[in-house]
């Protein structure tokens, strides 16, 4: 049966997921025995004059104090993301009968759907393309499929998990074959890339659209941000071996082993910055960037031709651009109540009716949604049966 799962295959999927999680802890945090006090030693009363703990007890403890202080702010964000989430879907399906909104279900053309579906897996092939251009001049012998999946799987993660754990997904599997430092770097200038595009279409929304208060002023402030971001990345660029010497000095006071990994670590991670050297490669970094953006763009246009819905290819446009900056408003994974509402604001615009925006926010969910949680888990799923059996019947 598909949906029966083995002994063997539960203890290495579970094998698999402790050594992802065991990406973030060092050797010698692994190897350390926690010690586990007994009921009773824990009801015992404190010394008055209490004993200073051993060296590796203290760094134990200091790292648990600082995980549950990490885990009370995630446990704040998850509270204020599931409260915007749950309003935003009040805000969305208010005074909207669900039978308007499965109306619109029974009218599409599920060409159209199958169209925008494609275009969707379209985006990860395109998005691989331009990674790999990111490890230049490294790049041989990077497969744009496997990159292709590494970033499914990322999607997939950052969709279903309460955390932004695609990025550490991406860093984990590039690890087997480039360095963490490098493939960071080339993550940090992947979201640059995309902020500039970003903020291009952003300017080129007012020609076509009369823009609402609401989105001048989100426009300003990305403005700020990829000013800040272009200025940060130059910064880096030109600054690389005086911000060098600095790491260098400020880790002088390590283990000589601890000093040459952080030098070559950060040597790396600032190299990714050096793609940008060549105009060639940067020229095709920004044709590749702009084709990821067109089809987002092509994939809203589509659906909306699926439920026959008489909007300019502007209204596309100035979906994207309204989608990608509420990203950045805290919510559950998946964005979900978000996105509904989002799509309903940014398409009322336009004069369309909030239950048939409704329905197009729903269709268009499980459009874009869809097809990376499904196809990030069976990557993940198979890629920890590919190690399982690569693992010795040793």
């Amino acid at each position: 049966m598909a949906g029966a799962v083995s002994g063997r295959e539960a203890k290495g999927t579970i094998e698999f997921a402790e050594e992802f999680v065991a990406l973030s802890l060092t050797s010698s945090e692994k190897e350390m025995p926690i010690p586990i006090r007994s009921v009773g030693e824990r009801m015992k009363p404190s010394s008055p004059c209490p004993t200073v703990p051993a060296k590796g007890a203290l760094s134990l403890w200091q790292r648990a104090n600082g995980l549950w202080q990490q885990a009370n702010i995630r446990g704040l964000q998850v509270a204020l993301g599931t409260g915007v989430s749950l309003i935003s879907l009040w805000l969305a399906f208010r005074d909207v009968p669900l039978s308007q909104v499965a109306a619109a279900f029974s009218q599409a053309d599920y060409r159209f759907v199958a169209l925008a579906l494609a275009l969707v897996l379209v985006s990860p092939l395109a998005r691989a393309v331009r990674w790999r251009l990111l490890y230049h001049p490294d790049q041989q012998g990077l497969s744009c499929l496997i990159l292709a999946e590494v970033l499914l799987i990322s999607q997939m993660l950052n969709i279903v998990v309460p955390a932004r754990l695609g990025e550490v997904a991406r860093i984990y599997f590039m690890g087997k074959t480039h360095s963490r430092a490098r493939t960071l770097g080339t993550i940090a200038v992947e979201k640059w890339l995309d902020i500039l595009m970003l903020l291009l279409l952003a300017l080129l929304v007012p020609i076509f659209v009369s823009l609402p208060p609401w989105f001048r002023d989100s426009r300003l402030s990305l403005a700020v941000l990829a000013t800040a971001f272009l200025g940060a990345a130059l910064a880096l660029y030109y600054s690389k071996d005086r911000l060098l010497t600095l790491v260098e000095s400020a880790s002088r006071f390590l283990p000589q082993g601890w000093r040459a990994r952080i030098h070559r670590a950060a040597g790396l991670a600032l190299g990714s910055l050096d793609v940008l050297r060549s105009p060639w490669v940067g020229l095709k970094l920004q044709g590749w960037s702009l084709l990821i953006w067109i089809l987002s763009i092509l994939v809203n246009y589509t659906v909306f031709l699926a439920l026959g819905l008489p909007l300019p290819f502007a209204a596309a446009l100035f979906l994207v651009v309204v989608l990608q900056v509420g990203v950045a408003v805290p919510s559950i994974p998946g964005k979900l109540g978000v996105f509904h509402y989002l799509c309903t604001l940014a398409l009322g615009i336009f004069g369309l009716e909030k239950g048939a925006a409704l329905g197009y926010a729903v269709l268009l969910y499980f459009v874009v949604f869809g097809p990376p949680a499904l196809l990030g888990a069976l990557f993940l799923w198979w890629e920890s049966v590919r190690r399982r059996q690569v693992r010795p019947a040793a």
